[in-house]
């Protein structure tokens, strides 16, 4: 018998115990995924939405927060005016109560700017004005209100019409209510003021940095970032992202504390077991190395089934009013593999001390 299916088979002597132990570090490991799973797809969301609209940098307050401060939207001109750039964008981003939802973004555009440009039409049209006050959904909001173009759609205690239905290319985008800027920033009283200005620079820029640097001398008080990096810069997300991880090291710590007492328990039930195969001749390594595979067997097992739990709970959080529209969680072999790291790594931390007492066991004193 080789030491791997001697370790199998300690595992099965008590396996009540073994199932228990695998299930509280498999819902540990399983929370870790969850939040991983949702605190990647969070930053992959907003960064999809950058891509289709073809904006390369993004100018927002400086101020921190975890929503971003408006800002007079006067700056676009300085803005548009710097070499380099090609075009300019206002948007002011509003996270409202619509309806039978509880939540979802509301963008008021910029009209006749590149932002409306950078989605297909699949229902209705668009707005013939900027001053025109309709409505236009992302298929994924369009699904969740339950509406079609020449529906009626409450916005605070406003109606507006909607004018027609698109496919955004990015969650964030098809999940969101989009407006003329001008219309929404009467609705929300919030005259001449921007959440962002999204920047479109010239073909054959190479230096974005030295763009941005002009661009944040023209404007005091803001911010200039890459949009590839807005999402991970932003004081919401850090939080969100901080969270996540001081919640998936609570549980694992838990979970490592729950198998290496399991492993004590193991090792205290076969005392004189081990005491007899040392007697027998087994090194200390190879009873140390016994004891270690069998809580990495434990954590593996529970890693596989955490994997499982994870990605279930994260397509169920998919489809809540709260998630859908807003962010597709990341479900990926990546966050697959980092969950059977954690495991193993969780399966040496726990076994290791345990292991280590059993080798120091004096086998006249364990047959006795």
């Amino acid at each position: 018998m080789t030491l791997l299916q001697f370790t199998l088979k300690n595992l099965t002597r008590r396996r009540t115990r073994t199932a228990l132990t695998v299930m509280g570090i498999g819902v540990g490991i399983g929370a870790v995924v969850a939040l991983l799973g949702l605190a990647w797809g969070l930053q992959e969301s907003w960064d999809e939405a950058m891509r289709a609209r073809h904006t390369d940098l993004v100018v927002r307050n400086a101020s921190g927060g975890i929503m971003a401060q408006p800002f007079d939207e006067a700056l676009e001109k300085k803005v548009s005016e710097t070499p380099g750039v090609a075009a300019t964008a206002g948007i002011l981003v509003e996270a409202l109560s619509i309806e039978e939802v509880p939540m979802m973004v509301v963008s008021g555009r910029e009209w006749k700017s590149f932002l409306w440009e950078s989605f297909d039409l699949l229902e209705g049209r668009l707005p013939v004005s900027g001053e025109e006050r309709v409505v236009v959904l992302g298929r994924l909001a369009a699904e969740t209100l339950k509406k079609k173009p020449g529906d009626t759609l409450t916005i605070e205690v406003e109606e507006f019409k909607v004018a027609g239905i698109v496919d955004g290319k990015a969650v964030v985008e098809n999940g969101a209510v989009m407006i003329s800027l001008s219309v929404l920033q009467d609705l929300m009283q919030r005259k001449g003021l921007v959440s962002f200005i999204n920047v479109r620079l010239k073909p054959g820029v190479k230096d974005q940095g030295a763009v941005a640097r002009e661009i944040s001398s023209r404007t005091p008080g803001c911010k200039v970032e890459n949009a590839s990096e807005l999402a991970a810069k932003n004081d919401g997300f850090q939080i969100f992202q901080a969270m996540n991880y001081g919640t998936s090291a609570i549980a694992l710590l838990v979970g490592t504390f729950g198998v290496m007492n399991t492993m004590f328990m193991s090792v205290f039930e076969r005392t004189r077991e081990i005491g007899i195969l040392i007697a027998l001749g087994w090194r200390r390594t190879r009873i140390l190395l016994m004891i270690l595979w069998e809580s990495v067997a434990l954590c593996i097992a529970a890693g596989v089934l955490g994997i499982v739990f994870g990605v279930v709970l994260l397509k169920v959080l998919a489809v809540t009013p709260w998630m859908s529209g807003r962010l597709e969680p990341h479900i990926g072999p990546d966050l697959m593999g980092l969950a059977l790291g954690i495991a193993i790594v969780v399966g040496i931390a726990s076994g290791l001390y345990p292991a280590l007492q059993c080798t120091r066991i004096n086998p006249s004193e364990a047959i006795r």
